[in-house]
């Protein structure tokens, strides 16, 4: 079996690197490329529908007499399903390259940081519990996506035993109220990787925060995230409803 080593993002200097003089820029780069294996890995494994259709078609292919009825099948699942990894690498793409404009629901938003963080951070003692649901808050995709994942990270970097951590939202009139509650594992010891970029600090993700206008509240014990609505107004009208 052949190891991949994640891909990296361009270095200081390099063609294509990032200026790293403002520090709003040194946070997010530090950010992307601890995002950047968690990434990769989704990227990879949105191929794999694809592979295996065309895996099936092939053997298909293979008989002598191939049932076309079959074959016609797996055109249509091949279609959609690469249709729909597409879409998935487009919206992944966009963690490295953010629409400024895009907004997302709270909850769908907080589901997607779970979803690509969830996996790396288990294998290091680390449990993200998701209880943000049914609340479509529209807020900025940017401002959620690098403040919250950076706050994860940095939490997971700062403990030093596994822990579980809660996630929980609630709104007011203009912003969203998020929480995220840390509940330390007794016993156990944190797994460590030496492949990963620096650790985040705290004050990365203060000046994140500060950059995307959220107020973040961060210690060992959790941390608290006023994330404001990109829509003030359809934020109150969901509050009223």
């Amino acid at each position: 079996m052949t190891t991949q080593t994640p891909a990296t993002l361009p270095m200081a200097g390099t063609p294509g690197g990032p200026e790293l003089d403002d520090p709003a820029e040194a946070a997010r780069y530090a950010l992307l490329q601890r995002l950047a294996p968690a990434l990769q890995h989704h990227l990879m494994g949105k191929f794999q529908s694809v592979g295996m259709i065309a895996s099936m078609m092939e053997r298909r292919f293979q008989l002598g007499q191939p049932d076309l009825g079959s074959l016609r099948e797996d055109c249509q699942s091949l279609s959609s399903v690469s249709r729909n990894t597409v879409e998935a690498i487009v919206n992944l793409m966009t963690w490295i390259e953010p629409n400024q404009g895009a907004t997302v629901a709270l909850d769908s938003g907080v589901r997607e940081c779970v979803g690509l963080l969830a996996t790396k951070l288990r294998f290091k003692g680390f449990t993200l519990a998701n209880e943000v649901d049914e609340l479509a808050v529209p807020v900025r995709t940017q401002a959620l996506r690098s403040v919250l994942s950076a706050t994860l990270l940095a939490l997971t970097d700062m403990l030093k035993v596994p822990a579980t951590l809660v996630l929980r939202a609630v709104h007011t009139a203009g912003a969203v109220h998020l929480s995220v509650q840390v509940l330390p594992a007794e016993g156990g010891r944190k797994n460590s990787y030496a492949n990963d970029y620096r650790a985040l600090r705290q004050r990365d993700v203060e000046t994140l925060a500060l950059a995307e206008s959220v107020q973040l509240t961060l210690d060992a014990s959790g941390a608290r995230l006023v994330v404001p609505c990109a829509a003030a107004q359809e934020c109150q009208g969901l509050q009223a409803g």
